[in-house]
């Protein structure tokens, strides 16, 4: 059985993605690696804050996805103490995307982004690197 558990073509599974709803204020640690986080704009503003790049450590990985649409902005911030986000946003709108291709401060679900646009982070120890798609290439921001 344990063979079938480990086969990639075997269909028995049950391992899940770590998920997380965030609707306030929270600093991410090293051991968030892996999370899939919902974004609940509904609730308020907040801002999400990065743990330091070497502290995550190569490999680090993140998905944020909004899952509740509100009129709120929420924030994914670097440490206050570096600026290590790089990266790009595409749409599926067709239209020109924002990018950052010298490390920058934040990423932002703008007021009224839509329910399934999404941010993927992934972190070498010293850079975040981003690709976020949205509905709409203006609803994610990387400034």
């Amino acid at each position: 059985m344990r063979s079938d558990y480990i086969n990639n073509n075997s269909s028995v599974s049950d391992v899940m993605a770590k998920y997380q709803v965030i609707a306030s204020a929270i600093t991410l640690s090293a051991d968030d690696s892996g999370k899939v986080f919902g974004i609940d704009q509904d609730s308020g503003a907040y801002e999400i804050t990065l743990p330091l790049a070497s502290t995550a450590g190569a490999g680090w990985s993140v998905t944020f996805i909004n899952v509740d649409v509100g009129a709120n902005a929420v924030t994914i911030a670097n440490n206050t103490a570096e600026d290590t986000i790089v990266g790009f946003t595409s749409g599926g709108d067709g239209n020109a995307g924002s990018s950052a291709e010298s490390a920058v401060d934040e990423i932002v679900f703008i007021s009224g982004s839509a329910l399934g646009d999404k941010v993927d982070l992934f972190c070498d120890g010293a850079l975040f690197f981003a690709s976020a798609v949205a509905h709409d290439v203006a609803h994610i921001t990387i400034s």
